[in-house]
């Protein structure tokens, strides 16, 4: 990228460039037309600067703004990607509510989480009107909020907005969830997904292609396929699903993530083309996608004198080395480590502050002490947070 000057800068070389011309000094005080020329032309020739560095910027995936700015990664994304960003899933609820038989509950009826929920006071609506048949009756909600946050716990109570004249206790309880909710698409999480489609070549069926296929399911972080050993013609796919779409928080897919990720690699999802060219999966593959399994990282630095603020970027630093970690897949061409090395965690302490002693660095690989090294197995990723780099 271009180095781009400070007005004041561009102001001083064009007040020498138009001294040494006309062989003059342009005082500071007195007649004032060659400063304000000077000044007038230093904003503009930034402008300029700061508009082609724009430009330059979103020519490439890696470094383009969103178009919410200006930018061009999402123009970019629909070219490589064939879509938008994946926008904000709202949950679905089946809930139980009693009440007067005959009684119609308008379409539209809004109801409020209590207090005592899990995420208390969000809104859900009433998609089609009900005419209580029974009582309890069963009723679908929608969250008006798309994502994680509107979430409900099973047994959570919710409160009309404004009184039901056949719902006596005007609450509902929550049965079950009918649509998990995800929360929209990050824009560095779909930047990574277009990058990996630019460098990754699509070759009828191979393991590149299960890859870029699984990134049309929501929430898929990665996926891992490979040959299933001793089953000729079956394809083990191995689903990383996006922290916060994951089941226990470190990267598990649930049900519905993997249902996903099985329909888009039968199908293209996108029903303008026409069906003949929506098949993706090769006759001869039996694909069976199934979860990674986490794998928890505890990091043990002894006698460390860190500050609180050190500490926090160690563990920033450790965090990001660990997340480096993937299982090799070599049918997909990619650099990737799938080995945890003692030496690396201590470089990343180092990289993160250097100049402050501590002892002893050890780490555990789901619980089992490590010498030296762990080596990622089919299926596994490992995962540490805070609450597992432990300061002695």
């Amino acid at each position: 990228m271009i180095n781009i000057k400070t007005t004041k800068e561009l102001f001083d070389e064009i007040k020498l460039a138009i001294e040494a011309a006309l062989n003059i000094t342009i005082p500071l005080i007195g007649p004032a037309f060659l400063l304000a020329f000077s000044s007038v032309q230093a904003a503009k020739l930034r402008i300029y600067y700061l508009a082609i560095s724009f430009l330059q910027k979103n020519t490439f995936v890696d470094t383009a703004d969103s178009e919410d700015i200006g930018g061009t990664l999402e123009r970019w994304g629909r070219v490589v990607l064939g879509r938008s960003p994946f926008a904000a899933l709202p949950a679905q609820y089946d809930v139980e509510i009693s009440g007067t038989i005959g009684f119609l509950i308008p379409a539209s009826t809004t109801f409020k989480s209590n207090d005592g929920s899990l995420n208390p006071g969000k809104l859900f609506i009433l998609d089609n009107g009900v005419t209580l048949s029974s009582t309890p009756e069963t009723i679908t909600l929608r969250a008006l909020e798309g994502g994680t946050a509107s979430t409900l716990a099973i047994n959570d109570l919710l409160t009309a907005t404004s009184p039901l004249s056949g719902v006596p206790t005007d609450f509902v309880k929550v049965l079950t969830e009918t649509v998990t909710p995800t929360d929209e698409e990050t824009i560095e999480d779909y930047r990574a997904k277009a990058l990996q489609s630019f460098r990754l070549e699509p070759q009828g069926g191979a393991g590149v292609d299960y890859r870029l296929w699984s990134f049309d399911a929501v929430g898929v972080e990665n996926v891992y396929p490979y040959a299933k050993s001793g089953f000729p013609s079956e394809v083990i796919i191995y689903v990383e699903a996006e922290i916060l779409a994951s089941v226990d928080g470190k990267g598990s897919a649930g049900a519905a993530i993997l249902i996903d990720v099985r329909d888009v690699i039968e199908f293209n999802p996108d029903a303008t083309l026409p069906l003949n060219d929506r098949g993706r999966r090769p006759l001869s593959d039996n694909p069976d996608v199934v979860s990674v399994t986490p794998l928890d990282v505890e990091i043990t630095i002894d006698s460390s004198s860190f500050s609180p603020a050190q500490e926090t970027l160690v563990v920033a630093s450790i965090e990001n080395y660990i997340k480096s970690i993937r299982p090799v897949v070599n049918s997909i061409p990619e650099e990737v480590e799938d080995t945890i090395r003692l030496n690396s965690i201590i470089f990343a302490i180092e990289s993160a502050v250097s100049g402050v002693s501590y002892g002893l660095v050890s780490f555990k690989v789901d619980g089992i002490a490590q010498p030296i090294q762990y080596q990622m197995q089919q299926g596994e990723i490992p995962f540490t947070d805070v609450s597992l780099i432990i300061f002695n």
